[in-house]
């Protein structure tokens, strides 16, 4: 059992480092980098909301965080404008 697990995680290894070589990789880096901004920015808004009173706010999960970093500023307005229509 654990000679399989080990030989998935050199073919994974293994194909992340063909991506990374060929650079078909950067999309990946576009996702984290939005996903990691949008949640500052949901933090960010949050915070700004409670403190002029308004608890309405989109919570920082996998959907919310996903949602963000594959769709970028759209995204994290459509959250918003989900949560006010809501």
């Amino acid at each position: 059992m654990d000679a399989i697990v080990w030989l998935l995680l050199a073919l994974g290894f293994g194909f992340l480092a063909y991506l990374l070589y060929t650079g078909q990789f950067r999309w990946l880096f576009g996702v984290v980098r939005n996903m990691v901004l949008g949640v500052a920015g949901i933090l960010g808004v949050n915070a700004l909301l409670s403190g002029i009173g308004l608890a309405a706010g989109v919570g920082v999960n996998a959907v919310t965080t996903l949602v963000i970093g594959l769709l970028g500023v759209p995204g994290f307005l459509l959250l918003y404008g989900v949560q006010l229509l809501l």
